[in-house]
């Protein structure tokens, strides 16, 4: 492991302590951001990771801006931002074989050794991430305090979305097809950037310039070709099976998912198989909600996150309890299953 900057990014969390390392891992090594007071023994310690097309700033910088709710959540914590394996801003682009969804949890477990996380931690994992979190979960449980995953994934692509795929691949130019590593090409970002965008019901164009955004800084700073990779080891992935989880294996969950997003139904059937462990899980339906949840409804998502983390003890003096408040944030179109962990709304 090895320090490699001090950085200063736009976040509304910019008067915390934040660097960024390096730390060697089972799947080579990967850029950590650790943001807050490490030497603050209140504090846990929140691991986020980050959906394909994505780093971790594209990800959660919006969220962490998103006002006062956001930061009373984040104050809770030392963050720990995970950059997936060449998912950084100037990585070189990886050679060889590229982790699968069954090897990357592992770099949770490295970089809490690295980074001497001695307390247990709240996760927070978005589309890709959010399985990698689940995996994590079961595999290392007694170190996991609670689960936040966004648009939760536990099936595999159908061949119906294999064929699409396959016939989007094909009509790109030659010189951009995807096994041809180390092209930075719009056209490949583009289609990666697509497998979000492509499949959105959203009948505005409110999410244009999150798009145009995306793009952009991948194009200007990211390999492509990593960024492919990731995506290519979520596509390629096993599901869990209902059986592996049990109340030994698990720990409390909230799931949040935009009720007008195409991962909705993958998220009602995850909450359905994580519930099988008998902890509380929490489905969080924000409406209108077409794609990015923390983008989309964060002043809901905050508050939401707040509002389980209390559930375990935590942020208790966050001042975050009145009914009122609860009222003003959530719309009667808002779907929350199961109110025990969110039992004011």
């Amino acid at each position: 492991m090895s320090e490699l900057k001090e950085i200063k990014l736009g976040f509304a969390t910019a008067a915390l302590p934040r660097s960024t390392m390096r730390v060697d891992t089972n799947c080579g090594p990967v850029s950590v951001t650790v943001v807050g007071e490490k030497s603050n023994d209140k504090l846990f310690p929140l691991v986020t990771l980050h959906d394909f097309a994505f780093d971790h700033v594209s990800q959660f910088q919006t969220f962490e801006n998103c006002g006062e709710e956001a930061d009373r959540f984040f104050s809770q914590f030392v963050t720990y931002h995970i950059d997936m394996p060449g998912c950084e801003e100037r990585a070189g682009d990886i050679t060889g074989e590229y982790p699968s969804m069954d090897d990357l949890p592992g770099i949770i477990a490295h970089v809490r050794t690295s980074l001497n996380i001695s307390k247990p931690m709240i996760l927070l994992g978005v589309g890709a991430g959010a399985n990698v979190a689940m995996r994590y979960m079961v595999k290392h449980t007694k170190t996991v305090l609670g689960v936040i995953l966004v648009e939760l994934t536990n099936d595999s692509e159908t061949w119906v979305k294999w064929t699409q795929d396959k016939i989007t691949d094909m009509v790109m130019k030659p010189t951009d097809v995807l096994s041809i590593r180390g092209k930075t090409s719009t056209d490949v970002i583009t289609n990666l950037v697509d497998k979000h965008f492509g499949r959105s019901s959203s009948p505005s164009h409110t999410l244009e310039d999150t798009r145009r955004s995306l793009t952009g800084r991948m194009l200007a700073s990211h390999s492509v070709s990593n960024m492919e990779l990731y995506y290519q080891s979520f596509y390629r992935r096993v599901p869990l099976p209902d059986d592996t989880f049990t109340d030994r294996t698990c720990c409390p969950a909230l799931i949040i998912s935009g009720k007008q997003s195409w991962r909705n139904d993958n998220s009602i059937e995850a909450r359905v198989s994580l519930q099988k462990s008998g902890k509380e899980v929490t489905l969080l339906e924000p409406s209108p909600c077409f794609l990015f949840p923390l983008e989309e409804a964060p002043k809901k998502a905050a508050i939401s996150m707040m509002l389980f983390i209390q559930g375990l003890g935590l942020g208790l003096s966050a001042g975050l309890t009145t009914a009122t408040t609860l009222t003003e944030t959530y719309d009667e179109d808002d779907a929350v299953c199961d109110p025990r962990d969110l039992a004011m709304v």
